[in-house]
């Protein structure tokens, strides 16, 4: 014992044991962080899309809507878990309708409308005719309204009250030719 105090000093063997000791009892490994645990990332989710579907349900409404299906949170921590994701308050919600969501909640009754030129060979020459379709968004059908050489205000006119006169576009048919 006595050469091997000669060859290490004391301090070092006490340090060696605080380090021994301190290893033995560390609990990092089983140590918990302060406050709540987080919110389960499924949940998380089934709040954004709640807020996301429902832009007028406030954080009670969300977390209420929740509980119907069984999952227990608080408004506060609705109010969290939307403020993380960067989704405003149900006022601000309110005000701004997402394009895409203003699309899809109403595409079964919208309607786009447009023009194309082709040119055709007439016994006068080439002309350029203007052709105007109508297209279902829902269903995708496409309806040729009308072809004019020279369209006008009267022709609008007369087209706008003729596709408002036909009802809805859901009687819309593609009109293919047939193949000779």
């Amino acid at each position: 014992m006595a050469e091997i105090a000669t060859i290490l000093r004391p301090e070092t063997i006490l340090a060696w044991q605080r380090s021994l000791v301190a290893r033995k009892f560390d609990g990092s490994r089983k140590r918990s962080y302060p406050g709540r645990p987080r919110t389960d990332q499924t949940l998380e989710a089934w709040v954004v899309r709640l807020a996301q579907e429902n832009r007028a349900w406030g954080y009670d409404r969300v977390a209420g809507a929740l509980g119907n299906l069984g999952h227990t949170l608080s408004d506060q921590t609705v109010g969290n878990i939307l403020r993380r994701h960067g989704i405003p308050r149900a006022p601000e919600r309110r005000k701004t309708t997402m394009g895409q969501a203003f699309i899809g909640a109403h595409r079964n009754v919208l309607v786009a409308t447009d023009f194309f030129t082709p040119e055709v060979w007439t016994r006068f020459g080439l002309v350029t005719y203007d052709v105007l379709f109508f297209i279902h968004l829902a269903s995708r059908r496409i309806q040729l309204a009308r072809v004019t050489p020279h369209p006008d205000q009267g022709w609008m006119g007369q087209i706008a009250r003729n596709a408002t006169m036909a009802g809805r576009m859901s009687s819309l048919t593609l009109r293919r030719r047939s193949p000779q």
